[in-house]
């Protein structure tokens, strides 16, 4: 055992670690880092090195090299802290107004909860996630401060994104403001505020969607050939919503509304889901476990054209908690409280993730790459869980595809121990443990 220091997160794209969320770009303080689309891989930031002070900044918010959890509260559900983290209730339920529900991906909770906090809770804004207005099928940061603002952008986005990197919108903010992010953008909020006191005093409520992976924008150029439409004719696109789950729908430009659309199923469970990124497969975390609260998709019901849709609501902490009733009380939610047992039956897939997580690895540690260290996620219980060929094959797929695809060669990639650095530096501080 070695332990390996990395001075910036050039290392971590180059090791395929990387998730995205842009908090690197945020606390970079010297402005050395920007991000760029990489069709085949999604958003990576780039280092000047002319610029960096090799201060270690950007390492330390980055969640895709660790993540850590703190001892969970006694009050949290306690069969489901090994698979799902800390929850203290569940519900299940939808945006009361039906608008809001109808055009929302799941039931619209998500809105009308920011709705709920720039009306009633006088925040200054909601740092999210919309359609870049001159390139509607690629995202950008948003910050709403109205509801007009905040429903235009509503809906999910199956693409890349990165929020984080705006994070000095909330820092710069007036008063408290809400996050909304994937539980990778989540955990990275959670350790910039541990690095930022300016920043942790202005986050007043942090919303997480669930996520089985982020596609590439190679997935969304892949949709949108499917649907036998140019990108540079695209005025909108929609993933979901309209309904649950909704179809996904491009609407051209300049031919009077027309759209072309295809179910929410075959866009993502026969085009988008083949293009997650390689750091998705290695993700414990499919439904914010460092959020307030977490929402996603109640699959364990019949989804129609009909449905308004619905929404599964975890509270994972007591302001998340304090929240949501509040929001009930004030009209903008409508809930009702549900079994623990809910939650597995509605997100499957992302159990299965979790169990096989251990697995791969102990994969990439048996080929000495470099992986993600991950702390307080009961991995290797979740793995036992498994019948045993399932357990060898979440070992031995993992080793037969990180040779195939070549990763072996990011060995090289790896800074050594005895690299020269600057002493004086943080970033001497900072070690990540790489087996040999």
């Amino acid at each position: 055992m070695t332990q390996t220091y990395i001075e910036n997160v050039g290392p971590v794209v180059s090791w395929q670690l990387c998730v995205g969320c842009g908090a690197c770009v945020y606390a970079c303080p010297t402005d050395a880092i920007r991000l760029v689309d990489l069709a085949n891989q999604g958003l990576r930031p780039t280092v000047d090195s002319s610029r960096c002070q090799k201060c270690g900044s950007c390492v330390r918010v980055c969640p895709g090299i660790e993540v850590s959890h703190q001892p969970f509260d006694s009050e949290t559900i306690p069969e489901l802290r090994e698979a799902w983290g800390p929850i203290l209730a569940i519900w299940e339920g939808y945006a009361t107004e039906p608008k809001i529900r109808f055009r929302g991906s799941s039931g619209g909770v998500v809105t009308a909860l920011s709705l709920f906090c720039l009306e009633k809770e006088k925040t200054s804004g909601v740092l999210h996630i919309g359609a870049d207005s001159e390139i509607p099928w690629h995202n950008a940061p948003a910050f709403s401060k109205s509801r007009q603002e905040l429903l235009a952008l509503s809906g999910s986005r199956y693409s890349p994104a990165a929020p984080c990197r705006k994070l000095d919108w909330i820092e710069q903010a007036e008063s408290n403001c809400v996050f909304i992010g994937k539980p990778c953008d989540v955990a990275a909020l959670h350790k910039a505020q541990m690095n930022n006191p300016a920043l942790a005093s202005k986050v007043g409520l942090m919303i997480s969607l669930f996520c089985a992976g982020t596609p590439s924008t190679q997935g969304t150029t892949v949709l949108l050939g499917a649907l036998e439409v140019e990108a540079h004719d695209v005025a909108e696109l929609r993933y979901r919503g309209y309904g649950w789950p909704g179809r996904t729908t491009v609407k051209l430009k300049g031919t009077n509304g027309e759209q072309r659309s295809m179910s929410y199923e075959k866009a993502w469970g026969d085009i988008l889901c083949k293009y997650g990124q390689r750091r998705c497969r290695l993700c414990p975390d499919g439904t914010g476990e460092f959020a307030d609260i977490s929402c996603g998709d109640p699959w364990y019901r019949e989804s129609g054209p009909s449905e308004l849709g619905w929404s599964l609501i975890l509270a994972r902490t007591k302001r998340g908690k304090h929240i949501l009733q509040k929001a009930v009380q004030d009209g903008y939610v409508t809930l009702s409280r549900v079994k623990p047992s809910v939650l597995p039956q509605s997100q499957k897939s992302l159990l299965a993730k979790r169990r096989k997580l251990w697995g791969r690895l102990l994969g990439l540690r048996m080929l000495a790459m470099p992986r993600p260290q991950f702390a307080g996620f009961s991995l290797r219980p979740n793995w036992r869980t498994l019948p045993m060929g399932e357990k060898l094959k979440s070992v031995l797929s993992t080793l037969v595809r990180s040779a195939y695809r070549k990763f072996l060669n990011l060995k090289g990639l790896c800074p050594r121990r005895d690299r020269p650095r600057n002493p004086e530096s943080q970033a001497c501080k900072w070690q990540t443990r790489l087996q040999r």
